[in-house]
């Protein structure tokens, strides 16, 4: 999101108010500087609200109107995610309102976790993001030690070196 000058890092827990609204952090806010919107949809992978940019929408929907328009995966996921987008504008103070689709989804109810991912972000319930936080070191810890365990192969131009030739 933003031009690439920065990423998105962190977990930042802010309140919601009766409105509905939330204060996006303000280091969130400085990357979407040219952006004063942006998009947010569930996730289809987890419980969490996925946040993207116009340019990343737009790429993803060249990527959609790539498919067969009338094939079954074409319309899954433009009914998964485009259909179930909302476009968020921020106030003068910096908050969005997070509209009460993705509120359930997500089950937040008075406090949200806005979660950087690199060039995304992400928004949680705080508690379902820490369990969903602490299984992903979990996984990542056991991938690092299956991918340690893995034949190391080196590879020279011609490809692979097979039995030190």
């Amino acid at each position: 999101m933003g031009d690439g000058v920065g990423i998105f890092v962190g977990t930042h827990v802010n309140k919601i108010d009766g409105k509905g609204r939330v204060s996006v952090p303000a280091s969130f806010r400085a990357l979407l500087a040219d952006d004063s919107t942006f998009f947010a949809f569930p996730s289809f992978i987890h419980g969490g609200i996925e946040c993207r940019n116009a340019a990343f929408m737009e790429t993803l929907s060249d990527t959609v109107e790539g498919l067969d328009p009338f094939s079954d995966e074409q319309d899954h996921l433009a009914e998964a995610i485009f259909a179930a987008s909302h476009s968020l504008t921020f106030d003068s103070e910096g908050r969005v309102i997070l509209p009460e689709a993705l509120r359930e989804h997500a089950v937040i109810a008075d406090r949200a976790a806005f979660v950087g991912k690199g060039k995304t972000f992400q928004i949680w319930e705080p508690i379902s993001h820490k369990d969903f936080q602490k299984k992903a070191r979990e996984r990542a810890l056991a991938d690092r030690q299956a991918l340690r365990q893995r034949p190391h192969q080196a590879s020279r131009p011609g490809g692979p070196v097979e039995n030190g030739t």
